[in-house]
């Protein structure tokens, strides 16, 4: 059967997306062949593309987070208004910084296989895919995720009274999910992400502290192990530090400038904020692309690549 087929091409240049290209044949012939004769054209016909700005900000971990959801032929619908095909036949293929790279071959129709990618690629070790483990029919497990990747841990220490640890820890799972949801850049006179999320998502009033303090503990903690960030030194920014149980007022010394809070109190309130925080993804399903796309870099104890050692 005649059929139109489509060559489609990321431009690559340092990294950055630059152009989508397209070329389009009217072919016949079986499945097979139309798949077998766009893959030899792909290379010998790419210069003759057609091409078109990509959308702003268009990064190669984009790509791959809509290949992980099969959704990658989206960036190119303006290609296919003309005869609108149920099914396009299509293959994509990257172009990086003027040369063809092909690494690796799917479907561009179904989400991406990483453990056939892994298996391809001959990557060292294999590692469980997140994407598919918390995808439940049309559901993905958000909570779940977040619990094995962040909560769990935090819990254990808690549990067993590693008190300045579990705090830590749970410092890095806000900064986690703060980057999550603003991104990796921000200009300096920007706040914090960490303190952004908190901001947005976060109720702090009944503990009776404020994003921009814990900040400041957050970078004593994780950066030197104290209390004493550059601001609370200097005075700028109250000193809080946890407490287990909640503190009233008239128990604190007076020689004793350090606010205390209710580690436990803090943990549910954020708990809350999360759940708040994903209820926005049910809203957007861009927005869960650039979920897949940075959670992609995230490391945890329950994503790790395993290696086999034949003995």
């Amino acid at each position: 059967m005649i059929e139109v087929v489509y060559n489609l091409y990321l431009i690559i240049n340092k990294k950055a997306v630059t152009n989508l290209g397209y070329i389009l044949y009217e072919i016949d012939g079986t499945e097979e062949e139309k798949f077998d004769f766009l893959k030899e054209a792909a290379s010998r016909d790419y210069k003759k593309s057609k091409l078109t700005k990509a959308p702003a900000g268009l990064t190669i971990e984009k790509c791959n987070a809509m290949a992980r959801l099969g959704t990658q032929l989206k960036l190119f619908k303006h290609v296919f208004e003309k005869h609108r095909p149920e099914h396009p036949l299509a293959i994509i293929t990257c172009v990086v910084d003027g040369e063809i790279k092909i690494n690796y071959e799917t479907s561009s129709h179904t989400p991406l296989d990483m453990d056939d990618v892994q298996e391809k690629t001959g990557a060292a070790g294999k590692m469980e895919d997140w994407l598919v483990k918390y995808t439940v029919g049309n559901t993905f497990d958000f909570t779940g995720l977040i619990n094995d990747d962040f909560l769990l841990a935090y819990k254990l220490l808690f549990k067993h009274k590693h008190y300045a640890s579990a705090t830590k820890l749970f410092m890095s799972c806000i900064d986690s999910l703060a980057h999550v949801e603003f991104g990796y850049e921000k200009s300096r006179d920007e706040r914090p992400v960490f303190s952004r999320w908190l901001d947005t998502y976060v109720d702090l009033t009944p503990i009776g502290i404020t994003s921009d303090e814990l900040w400041e503990l957050r970078n004593g903690l994780l950066h030197m192990s104290n209390l004493h960030s550059s601001k609370v030194e200097r005075k700028i920014t109250r000193r809080i530090s946890i407490s287990i149980g909640h503190v009233p007022s008239g128990l604190q010394s007076e020689e004793d400038d350090t606010q205390y809070f209710d580690l436990h109190s803090f943990y549910l309130a954020v708990c809350q904020g999360i759940s708040k925080w994903l209820k926005t993804y049910a809203e957007s399903f861009e927005k869960f692309e650039v979920f897949v796309e940075r959670w992609d870099k995230t490391v945890s104890d329950s994503r790790l690549a395993l290696h086999y050692i034949d003995k």
